[in-house]
């Protein structure tokens, strides 16, 4: 309400939307949010609705008309709220509306996503700070579940955040009790998820339940192999058809209680209250992602379980997925294929849309992309909206690229090292709510009763 750029990290379903939606009804002008996946937005424009507010909402999944008329509902002062990507937003015109209306809080949920030194990373997150500039620079709002020191940092510097206000609430969640069970091989695996899935106790049996898994083979091979449970069982992962993914969500948000087989796509706009299972069949590859996905329980505040099937095994796949990084002469081939770019096809105004740019470059598109949003994050390039991009500077020294390519490295090693810290977790033999605390650096005060997690339990009853 003062004015000033705001952080804050409050655990799931502790009222962060009521946040941005108090001072964007109380303050003048319009309300912009930022959410990464349409789903997500989607749920929260809803919920604006039905509180009687007015929400407009600006992605791809729009028709023509139904963008239109969100204009126009946004032109005429009629809607507080409007609700967007990262993606979309970078579309000059879009910006151009919201700031001749008047924005007056920009909000950023989910603002882990800025971050490459967490997790669900998306560089796209990296261009806000471009788009901030465009609506006039009003206060930013960003907001997530899960932060550790380091990655507040990071959001901080690419939002470019001036003097903000660091709110964090604490991490601990005492209906959740969380566990760790060791297990040697698939076969072991499936028989722990055949028990838990049929566990009667603390009334968790037939209850609505998300397994998490690595791959998409598990996803599949889990839900077939589950298919006789008592409950239905579902599957959901990046390579389903589109429509096969919403009818999949779509049945488990609102048909009977069933078992989501996932990966980690299915998760960010999952606001069902009554999940009272979620599983991890492999090991996340950091304490934030685990955090982020096992919080999806629980959020109407009755008991519970979280388990995590612990296999050394999983790591291998895990020390997989953390490899990979840019170097020096793809961000340079990047910046150079930029520039022969905007001589061969540019505008007036010296920008070229990314699709005229991947013929003529030598890396994939992906990689392209990539670099691009990377040299954008110091300054050398920058989105120009509607997919389009322009050079800042004509030429960058060798030192600059081999500078992002250390940090690009770098981040490949925290990953690396994200995953030793998951693994001290699924290890460690103390309070598991006090090991997350720990890492995120909070200063919670546990619950100290049987539902904390397995090793208080184990603690309280050697004591007993």
């Amino acid at each position: 309400m003062e004015g000033r750029d705001t952080l804050i990290l409050m655990p799931t379903g502790s009222g962060k939307s009521l946040c941005y939606q108090l001072p964007g009804l109380a303050l003048e002008g319009v309300t912009v949010v930022v959410s990464p996946l349409i789903s997500l937005a989607e749920d929260q424009a809803k919920h604006i609705r039905e509180l009687g507010c007015q929400a407009a909402i600006l992605n791809s999944s729009k028709s023509a008309k139904q963008l239109r008329e969100s204009h126009q509902d946004i032109q005429s002062g009629k809607a507080e709220f409007v609700f967007t990507t990262p993606e979309r937003l970078q579309q000059s015109d879009i910006c151009q509306l919201l700031s001749e209306v008047g924005v007056d809080l920009f909000v950023i949920d989910e603002a882990h996503c800025v971050s490459q030194w967490g997790h669900d990373f998306r560089p796209d997150y990296l261009c806000l700070h471009y788009a901030r500039q465009r609506l006039g620079n009003p206060p930013t709002l960003a907001m997530t579940a899960t932060a550790s020191p380091q990655t507040i940092d990071q959001i901080v510097s690419c939002l470019k955040l001036s003097d903000p206000a660091i709110v964090a609430t604490g991490t601990h969640r005492p209906n959740l009790r969380l566990s760790v069970m060791a297990s040697y091989g698939d076969d072991e695996k499936e028989r722990q998820l055949r028990s838990l899935l049929s566990d009667e106790s603390d009334l968790i049996a037939n209850e609505p339940a998300i397994v998490y898994c690595a791959t998409t083979n598990t996803v599949e091979r889990l839900a077939n192999r589950l298919a006789d449970l008592p409950m239905p069982t579902l599957a959901y992962h990046g390579r389903m058809k589109k429509a096969d993914r919403i009818k999949s969500q779509e049945a488990f948000m609102n048909g009977p209680a069933a078992v989501m087989f996932a990966t980690n796509a299915f998760g960010l706009g999952i606001d069902k209250p009554n999940i009272r299972r979620v599983i991890h069949h492999d090991i996340p590859g950091s304490i934030e992602a685990y955090y982020q996905e096992f919080g999806r329980a629980g959020r109407d505040g009755e008991l519970a379980a979280c388990t995590l099937l612990y296999d050394r095994e999983d790591l291998r796949l895990q020390k997989l997925f953390a490899g990979g990084s840019l170097d020096s002469s793809q961000l340079r081939t990047a910046h150079h294929t930029l520039i022969q770019g905007v001589q061969r096809y540019g505008d007036a105004a010296g920008s070229v849309s990314l699709n005229d740019l991947k013929q003529i470059s030598p890396v994939g598109q992906q990689t392209l992309k990539n670099c691009l949003q990377h040299l954008a994050s110091a300054g050398l390039v920058a989105p120009s909206g509607r997919g389009q991009w322009t050079c800042l500077v004509d030429q960058i020294d060798h030192e600059v690229t081999d500078r992002l390519a250390d940090d690009s490295r770098l981040r490949s090693e925290h990953r690396r090292i994200a995953l030793d810290q998951m693994v001290q977790y699924a290890e460690s033999t103390e309070c598991r709510w006090s090991r997350i605390a720990k890492h995120f650096a909070t200063q919670d005060e546990q619950a100290g009763n049987e539902c904390c997690c397995d090793n208080c339990v184990v603690q309280v009853a050697s004591v007993a």
